[in-house]
């Protein structure tokens, strides 16, 4: 009984904790601990998640931010492969998930003061590591300019966060991103490649559910990204250590571009083939080591 209420805390988004297996390979392995909590700010209540081995942990903490296609539960594949040696925080961007927008507005400043509002919450004072895709690089980017004393690195998943070329923005103003239609095909999602439509329709399928669940302001969110613009002198000046990673075959952000802006950058780049906008759905594998191989480094 109390483990199934620990469960429904859990769905419920209360504070419960219980243990979670790191690793499918070695059951001998010690658990994490995934704490499920809200913080309520500006009217609005922000979902997060918190895996830690203990409550002692003191390992460095890794962020991950998700982009417009999904939320925390998108994450699936690196939590478990990034608690073997961090802590990992995922939370739901307004609108998303299990988190509220009434407002129905976002905008970098309010995401930038959750995330901060969450890191206090789970009592966490030290630099972090942040992960942002896609619309979440826009986030990550933000609070690395509004806190650079809070951030160790920042990887920016298939994205360019607001630090435009004149390609990407080019690209991006005359593409059909969020686009929304009454009727789409099953098995179809423009942030997923060509290799994944063709060799796992079945991945497809769930990552189109994976984002059934909610109904963000879209047409709010695309005019922020679009409005958002940071030069790179300034988002070099922040000093942090940054990682670009890319899809071979992403079509909203292509990697080619990506490239340079992490050359415009002096950004690390590393691109996963056979992969398009969500490689860290589509080629885990590959995108876990070369995260893990950054964030260690």
């Amino acid at each position: 009984m109390a483990l199934m209420a620990d469960m429904l805390a859990h769905a419920q988004g209360g504070r419960a904790t219980y243990a979670l297996a790191m690793t499918e390979k070695d059951r001998t392995k010690a658990t994490a601990l995934l704490q499920s909590g809200r913080i309520e700010r500006a009217g609005e209540s922000i979902y997060y998640e918190w895996v830690t081995s203990d409550e002692a942990d003191t390992r460095p903490v890794v962020v991950l931010t998700h982009g417009a296609g999904g939320s925390h539960a998108v994450w699936y594949h690196q939590v478990l492969a990034l608690a073997d040696r961090y802590r990992v925080l995922s939370w739901d961007s307004r609108g998303f998930g299990n988190s509220s927008c009434r407002s129905a507005t976002v905008s970098v400043d309010d995401a930038v003061a959750d995330l901060d509002g969450i890191l206090d919450a789970v009592g966490v004072s030290e630099p972090v590591h942040l992960v942002g895709q896609s619309m979440g690089g826009w986030w990550v980017v933000g609070f690395a300019l509004a806190h650079p004393e809070r951030v160790r690195s920042l990887t920016l998943s298939d994205t360019a966060g607001g630090v435009w070329t004149d390609e990407l923005r080019q690209h991006f103003a005359s593409s059909r991103v969020g686009s929304v239609s009454s009727q789409t095909r099953v098995a179809s999602h423009p942030a997923l490649g060509a290799t994944t439509h063709r060799l796992r329709p079945d991945l497809a399928f769930l990552y189109q559910q994976l984002g059934s669940f909610h109904q963000p302001p879209m047409a709010e969110v695309l005019r922020v990204l679009g409005a958002t613009s940071v030069d790179v002198a300034t988002m070099t000046g922040v000093g942090s250590r940054v990682l670009v990673l890319a899809g071979e075959e992403d079509t909203i952000f292509p990697a080619p571009m990506l490239r340079r802006l992490a050359e415009a950058l002096g950004a690390d780049y590393r691109e996963i083939p056979a992969a398009g906008h969500s490689p860290y759905f589509e080629a885990p594998e590959a995108y876990n080591e070369l995260l893990l191989a950054f964030l260690d480094d």
